[in-house]
């Protein structure tokens, strides 16, 4: 059998464990209600690109563009969101930087 001292001990153990649970839980729920969103609402809709198709490149931004090592091999490959659906067209200028993102699936 435990002594008096040690069952007391239990039960305030228990009491203690109790109340930090709650004040855990409540702190939890407090911090999660304040961090509600202020901005505007999120946009769902899908993109909706441009409206009409780029024009043709310039006869100069062609010739610059071959004259670039990575430009050169852009000609005839580049694509355009118009109205939702994708239209094949040269870039209307030569950039002097790309950046690149490669992207696949199977």
């Amino acid at each position: 059998m435990l002594p008096p001292s040690m069952a007391l001990n239990t039960q305030l153990f228990h009491s203690v464990s109790r109340w930090r649970l709650l004040l855990v839980g409540m702190t939890s729920l407090v911090m999660l209600v304040s961090c509600k969103e202020t901005g505007p609402p999120i946009n769902t809709s899908p993109p909706k690109g441009l409206q009409e198709r780029p024009p043709a490149p310039d006869p100069e931004v062609v010739a610059a563009l071959k004259a670039q090592a990575f430009g050169s091999k852009l000609l005839g490959l580049t694509n355009y969101l118009v109205r939702g659906d994708y239209v094949q067209a040269d870039l209307p200028k030569a950039p002097r930087y790309y950046l690149l993102n490669f992207s696949g699936s199977t």
